[in-house]
């Protein structure tokens, strides 16, 4: 293979939502074991886990999650003979989610996955230079970047690791975009120097020129990948992270092939390596959801609910996703006046919301709890379907933050808000996110909820 560098790699493409290695999974679910192994090398890619152990419970596409992407991960160890595994970042949980609870028992799925390598993203880096060695330390965790130093200038962890794979020396290295993510921006370079990706890049593909493949872990935008592809000779395979594009088919850019496998750790894609001629790697691509026809690996479920039961009875974080009313109440104290839109709200999922994560068994998971009640965490607001029964549904103040007061003479300043004032998208995806609500489209659920604003009795 590495005569054949400078050249375009052959690509075969099996694409599939529900693939041959999903199918495989389920036959594996119930029993049955492959006959033979393919002898093929293997690596496995995937990105932005975001630190979900199990798919949502929610019946309209509980994809993703570590629970699912392991189980496939096992299939495949156990239908190919040699596999690779790696991450391109944003494994950890997106900043405010997280909780120490949760981080423990993520750490230990991870350490238990025993991945090939885990390119730092973002949010791996928010945790800090010095969390993250004592976690890679303690957890043997594979963290690589390439491009990232502490203030001393020494490395955060190691630039790159080498794996043997069926016979092929395997060299992996990552590099990370310098920029903050999110909205807001969220500034994760504190106390950090951040070397430019190609810079980095270059370096690292001189260093492991003894190397028959070598593999990129690019946590950027995918047009910054491309351009790391086309300025950076020697590199076989980028596999993207943190941008939300999925590419079904792989695309073959300078003498690089990229795949990526999207946002959200929905999809997990395989690449199979063999040497064609010349000794040029050829690779044959699958792409695989992690829909719900794909099983949960029953260990990591296990640790799952074992983070439910630990966490259920610790207090509830407040992350902020929502503005704050002057003091909760139940939709029935806005019915008195506002009858046809109470009736309204009834007919929808919203008056429903606890009792779908109950039904879920979800009930105790304090990330379900948070969007399908009212200002749990906060003053007067959710504890338990005991005490506050009335606050376990989705009421008419996560749209309007106002209390059945408002307009009323006398009335405080934060009680004469305009009701519509908080009705936008970004409101809703605060719950409805990529993760919680993968088929969710503000345009089309809105008229689901709207009703006539009684001041005007216009739409």
């Amino acid at each position: 293979m590495r005569g054949g560098c400078g050249d375009p790699p052959r690509v075969v493409i099996l694409v599939a939502v529900f693939s041959v290695a999903a199918a495989l999974a389920a036959a594996l679910g119930a029993g049955c074991e492959p006959t033979a192994k393919d002898a093929r090398p293997t690596l496995l890619f995937s990105a932005d886990a975001q630190g979900v152990l199990a798919a949502c419970g929610c019946p309209s596409n509980p994809s993703g999650g570590l629970a699912k992407r392991q189980a496939l991960i096992e299939v495949y160890r156990r239908s190919r003979a040699y596999v690779c595994v790696v991450d391109a970042g944003d494994v950890m949980p997106e900043p405010g989610r997280p909780n120490e609870i949760k981080m423990k028992y993520l750490v230990e799925v991870l350490a238990r996955a025993k991945y090939d390598a885990i390119g730092l993203g973002d949010q791996e880096f928010v945790q800090g230079a010095e969390t993250l060695r004592k976690l890679a330390r303690e957890h043997n965790l594979p963290f690589i970047c390439a491009n990232v130093r502490d203030e001393a200038g020494q490395p955060v962890v190691p630039p790159h690791v080498i794996r043997e794979v069926g016979g092929l020396r395997v060299g992996i290295f990552a590099v990370i975009a310098d920029r903050a993510y999110g909205f807001p921006p969220l500034e994760w370079r504190t106390g950090l120097k951040v070397e430019p990706p190609i810079e980095a890049a270059r370096r690292e593909v001189k260093e492991l020129a003894g190397c028959d493949v070598v593999v990129a872990l690019s946590h950027q935008t995918i047009a910054e990948t491309r351009d790391l592809a086309s300025s950076v000779p020697g590199i076989h395979v980028i596999v993207s992270g943190h941008d939300p594009t999925v590419l079904p088919k792989p695309e073959t850019v300078g003498g690089a092939l990229i795949v990526a496998s999207g946002d959200e750790g929905r999809i997990l894609g395989a690449l199979a390596i063999r040497r064609g001629a010349g000794g040029r790697p050829e690779f044959t691509c699958e792409m695989t959801e992690l829909s719900a026809q794909v099983p949960d690996a029953k260990w990591v479920m296990d640790l799952y609910w074992q983070y439910v039961k630990e966490a259920k009875d610790q207090p509830a974080p407040d992350w902020n996703l929502t503005p704050v009313p002057a003091a909760y109440e139940p939709a029935e104290a806005c019915g008195k006046c506002h009858a046809e839109e109470y009736h309204q709200w009834l007919t929808t999922a919203h008056a429903h919301s606890y009792a779908s994560i109950k039904r879920a068994g979800r009930q105790d998971d304090p990330e379900c709890v948070l969007c399908h009640t009212m200002g749990l965490g906060r003053k007067g607001g959710f504890v338990s379907s005991e005490k506050t029964p009335d606050l376990g549904r989705v009421t008419c103040q996560a749209c309007h933050i106002v209390t059945s007061g408002h307009g009323a003479k006398g009335a405080a300043n934060d009680e004469m808000l305009d009701p519509r004032i908080y009705i936008n998208s970004r409101l809703c995806m605060s719950c409805h996110g990529p993760i919680q609500s993968p088929n969710f489209d503000y345009y089309v659920y809105k008229p689901k909820i709207v009703h006539r604003p009684p001041e005007t009795g216009k739409q």
